[in-house]
């Protein structure tokens, strides 16, 4: 053996040892150089070998599964699904809703389940409704219902003199007529001698917030307006908001009119924040304003984490894009790259089916198909040269929504665009120095309207550029990255990750273990190959010093002056002593066995 192959052995299980410690303890894991396809693909494989044969998942886990479309895994999901159906339901509101969506998704029928959701819907009692009406001059008005008339003026101070009816009952300084619970669904018939508006306003019990049905009605002297509160949510006992807000988009996306439960998703939006509510919101209206306020509440410009989350960052930043995946947004871009610069070492997300699968969602937006192997024969919209738009700017006559697929939710398949201006939009185009804080789209004389606000651009800091926070100081949850850069005397945090990745500093000390426990195992198996390389290069030391000279004259270093007040030091000569004949013992012969391999080694 080479002297030099123990430590050829050693410098190998050392390298192939050392990606383990180079790695981050995050769950950012993926090479920079590494395509984003490449990722994505990565996350398909790790989602389809986490779900297996789709029998472990929950109804949650299994739609959302399907709605990614991982190639092969589709079909068994689809399958488990409709195993788990009972009753054309899937046990609860929302997971009906969730299995409506995914199997729509997969070209399956879901008629009966979808009649089973609308049976589902009640009428809430935690809003609160209003009818207002005005006009340019004093007016008489008479409003009609349960065939009964009720005669009411309304003077130059805009204030209503008498009440209409035990419906309708004067509120908020006498502006308003506020809607009693026991009225919700009746018609209101409203007659006035002059010009008019008129419209239904409706509010969270629990909030200040004022919001208006769309298309406030305008009407001549003496002609009517009808009005009716239509007002419904889902729930099992009560009005659940995540069980209403999927319900609606599955009802939306198999063609049904959600117009009545749009306002319980909007009004209570405020008391359920840890559903990101305003993803619902502009999902289920398209509003800019919801897209606006979504983008908005984006943490850091990178991804979204909604107050107190139901779930995480992940499924979050995930639900975020499905809604508003199609704005132009810079912080979209962004948060898109955030959720691959997260990717796990495993291309999962948080190790989690659920997220993993809600963010390959969002980011491939995969057509669906149909279950069986039949495979791809849905064509997306782009390839037919049509337009995904919102399904309220598409006139029915050019809306082919059937027949191409639009990853969004709350898009159809539109044979042409129907684009306005920007200021038709309410929007605004930015200037050269500043940024779209809100929604950006693309309109007729502009690529970049901002439906938001324009803002002087502020320059990223260094940690921020790396997807980090600076603060004054890290919060319980957070670390110090050091290598970071913040501006002035803030510091670089970043989040801890989950108990996994927390819990892998432990591997480092176990890497750390096995590699001295390997080394003392070699040492071992090798120790007389290595008592003889050690003592070959000792004695070689050895050698090379008597080769230089032997012992080194005594008198100054050189470069180094004599001191004054001493004489030279002169060489006195020694004598060598007697040669005396040693013993040749089993010593002897163990060294010159010793030497004997040396020398062959050395051949």
């Amino acid at each position: 053996m080479k002297k030099t192959g123990v430590f050829t052995i050693l410098f190998l299980l050392l390298f192939s040892l050392a990606p383990a410690f180079a790695s981050d303890n995050e769950t950012t894991s993926t090479d920079d150089s590494e395509s984003d396809s490449d990722k994505i693909e990565d996350g398909f494989n790790c989602l389809e070998e986490k779900v297996g044969d789709c029998s472990g998942l929950t109804i949650q886990e299994l739609a959302y599964t399907i709605l990614a479309t991982p190639d092969n895994a589709f079909d068994d999901c689809v399958a488990e699904l409709n195993s788990r159906k009972s009753s054309d339901n899937w046990d609860n509101i929302r997971d009906t809703a969730l299995a409506i969506l995914a199997l729509d998704h997969a070209g399956e029928d879901t008629t009966p389940s979808e009649e089973w959701l609308l049976e589902q819907s009640k009428t809430p009692t935690d809003l609160m409704w209003y009818l207002q009406q005005d006009s340019n001059e004093v007016v008489e008005c008479h409003i009609g219902y349960d065939s009964s008339d009720y005669s009411i003026n309304i003077g130059e101070n805009k204030k209503i003199d008498t009440d209409a009816g035990s419906c309708l009952t004067r509120t908020h300084s006498n502006f308003w007529l506020e809607v009693t619970p026991e009225c919700y669904n009746k018609e209101f018939i409203i007659e006035c001698d002059e010009d008019f508006i008129a419209t239904l306003l409706y509010k969270n019990k629990n909030s200040p917030i004022i919001h208006s049905l769309e298309g406030t009605e305008s009407s001549p002297a003496f002609s009517s307006i009808k009005l009716e509160v239509t007002s419904k949510c889902f729930g099992t006992s009560s009005c659940e908001y995540e069980a209403t807000a999927w319900a609606t988009l599955a009802l939306l996306k198999t063609g049904h009119n959600i117009e009545e439960y749009i306002p319980y998703v909007i009004a209570m939006a405020s008391s359920n924040e840890q559903y990101l509510p305003d993803a619902f919101a502009y999902m289920a209206t398209n509003y800019d304003y919801y897209a606006t306020q979504l983008i908005t509440d984006q943490k850091l410009g990178n991804y979204w984490e909604a107050e107190n989350s139901a779930y995480d960052r992940y499924y979050d930043t995930a639900l975020a894009l499905i809604a508003i995946g199609s704005s132009s947004s810079e912080k979209v871009t962004n948060s898109r790259d955030w959720l691959l610069f997260s990717q796990g070492s495993n291309g999962c997300w948080q190790n989690s089916i659920r997220d993993t699968a809600m963010v390959l969602w969002a980011l491939e937006g995969r057509a669906g198909r149909s279950s069986g192997g039949s495979g791809s024969g849905v064509t997306y919209c782009s390839q037919a040269d049509y337009f995904c738009i919102p399904s309220k700017d598409c006139p029915s006559s050019e809306d082919v929504g059937d027949n191409y697929f639009c990853p969004s939710l709350s898009d159809t398949c539109c044979m042409t665009e129907n684009l306005q201006s920007c200021s038709e939009y309410s929007g605004t185009e930015c200037s050269s120095e500043e940024v779209c804080i809100g929604n950006m789209r693309r309109t007729i004389d502009t690529d970049s309207c901002c439906t938001g606000e324009c803002t002087e651009e502020i320059e990223e800091t260094e940690c921020e550029s790396m997807f980090y926070t600076c603060r004054d100081s890290c919060s319980d949850n957070q670390e110090i990255v050091s290598v970071y850069s913040c501006d002035g005397s803030q510091v670089c945090c970043k989040t801890k990750t989950s108990e996994e990745s927390e819990g892998g500093i432990w591997w480092i000390w176990i890497l750390v273990i096995l590699i001295f426990a390997v080394l003392i195992a070699i040492g071992y198996v090798y120790r007389d190959k290595l008592k003889l390389l050690w003592f070959k290069l000792k004695t070689k030391f050895k050698k090379d010093k008597k080769q230089g000279g032997g012992m080194a004259p005594q008198g100054p270093r050189p470069g180094m002056p004599p001191r004054p007040g001493f004489p030279p030091i002169r060489r006195i000569p020694i004598k060598a002593p007697p040669r005396v004949r040693q013993r040749h013992n089993h010593e002897d012969r163990a060294m010159s066995d010793t030497f004997k391999k040396l020398k062959e080694m050395s051949k």
